[in-house]
């Protein structure tokens, strides 16, 4: 007989351990964004960039405290991480010059 693999998916594991890289992501990005700052970048746009990974690294944390992880929560986590660090530095021109 064959054995089954299971879905990635459906796998609770998977959700908790992409939630805890979210969380853990966060806090480095905002350590990362803080050093920025201190070596002379510009204060009020990188903070804005920052701010929309840091809720979500609160929230990720809020649900890994009341054990509730769901993969709406994860893959729009990965796909926001993703843009904003794919369009940081034009983001940070654009909301420095705006500014």
């Amino acid at each position: 007989m064959s054995e089954q693999k299971p879905k990635p998916f459906s796998s609770e594991r998977n959700k908790l351990i992409i939630t805890k890289i979210i969380v853990i992501y966060s806090g480095f990005f905002l350590l990362l964004k803080l050093s920025a700052i201190l070596q002379g970048g510009w204060v009020a746009a990188n903070l804005l960039i920052a701010s929309p990974i840091i809720l979500l690294g609160l929230l990720g944390y809020y649900f890994l405290k009341t054990d509730k992880v769901n993969w709406a929560y994860a893959l729009g986590s990965i796909v926001v991480i993703s843009a904003m660090r794919f369009y940081e530095q034009d983001l940070i021109v654009w909301i420095h010059n705006t500014i």
